[in-house]
């Protein structure tokens, strides 16, 4: 059974990304253009011209958006991340690695496009620098790590961790695609990593897939304990709906809550700052991810990311 919300206590470290993230939508004419399939067909058949209706800024990026759910669920949490902008601003510490990327979201019914200018910042963004502001001195009972899309010297902030008890949630973003020689790379920070602290890796369904691909595995069956096993890892968690697997020892399987979904955007951000919350409060695993689960179905149902009592709310009407 699953502890007590009121259980949640743990001090979340997130890094090292953010973005500033604004939302619009796309007309063709007057007509709203509500699906990304509609504007595919649209392209197709010729069409060049659209027009963009601009409809909210917010703050984005795979670690602030776990701080923010972290944060929402009562923990108290310190943020590693690139955030240096007037428009952003947050109720937890914050420590700014420098400007942060810039991102338009095509909102579209449930499947949002999102366009990303990552600034120079970024690339400059390594252990040395992270050392620098503090990260791997800050108190934590867990840290996440996200985004090796964007950052890429994400192998070596990890390799820099020293030993120690405090789990670190990993998250590597969207990388379909990822080339075989920085899987690899990727690949042997983690192993790097979780010879000296607890590892729990935790990318989508998608994410898993490409990941065991471009490292040479078989993606036939699942393919997630193979993946877990080569990266010699302690917890492989993939994210999914509707059921989210953990892979330990032994395969557990959560059936996700079933909600109506007005956007997909942070939903994978927010499973992730519930798993790292749980952990960071001696959750198992196990318990860590279910709370994941219910912080997603909060975030892709209602577009905010829920504290206790939204998500135990939830958690009784589903």
């Amino acid at each position: 059974m699953t502890p007590p919300l009121d259980t949640l206590a743990g001090h979340v470290v997130a890094c090292p990304d953010g973005s500033v993230d604004s939302y619009t939508h796309l007309y063709d004419g007057s007509e709203r253009l509500t699906s990304r399939d509609e504007l595919a067909s649209r392209l197709r058949s010729g069409e060049r011209s659209f027009s963009v209706e601009p409809q909210r800024t917010v703050p984005g990026g795979q670690a602030v958006n776990v701080a923010r759910q972290s944060h929402a669920l009562g923990g108290d949490v310190t943020l590693f991340g690139h955030c240096g902008a007037e428009t952003l601003s947050f109720p937890f510490s914050v420590e700014s690695l420098g400007a942060p990327s810039r991102v338009t979201v095509r909102a579209f019914d449930g499947e949002d496009l999102m366009i990303a200018d990552d600034p120079d910042a970024f690339d400059s963004c390594d252990a040395a620098r992270l050392r620098q502001v503090g990260l791997y001195a800050a108190p934590a009972d867990a840290v996440f790590v996200g985004n090796a899309v964007s950052v890429v010297h994400i192998p070596d902030i990890l390799r820099e961790f020293a030993a120690g008890e405090t789990p670190v949630v990993f998250d590597p973003g969207p990388i379909t695609g990822i080339a075989a020689s920085r899987a690899e790379t990727l690949c042997s920070a983690l192993g790097d990593l979780a010879d000296r602290r607890p590892v729990v890796v935790s990318p989508n369904a998608a994410e898993t897939t490409a990941f065991a691909e471009a490292l040479g595995l078989d993606a036939g069956g699942d393919v997630a304990p193979r993946l877990r096993d080569r990266l010699g890892i302690d917890a492989f968690v993939v994210h999914d709906h509707p059921t989210t697997r953990i892979i330990t020892d032994e395969v557990r399987r959560l059936d996700t809550p079933n909600v109506e979904r007005t956007s997909r955007t942070g939903g994978g951000d927010a499973f992730v700052g519930g798993l790292a919350t749980g952990l960071a409060s001696d959750w198992s695993v196990v318990d860590a991810a279910r709370l994941g689960t219910w912080c997603a179905a909060h975030r892709v149902s209602g577009g905010q990311f829920g504290g206790c009592e939204a998500v135990a709310s939830l958690r009784e009407r589903v």
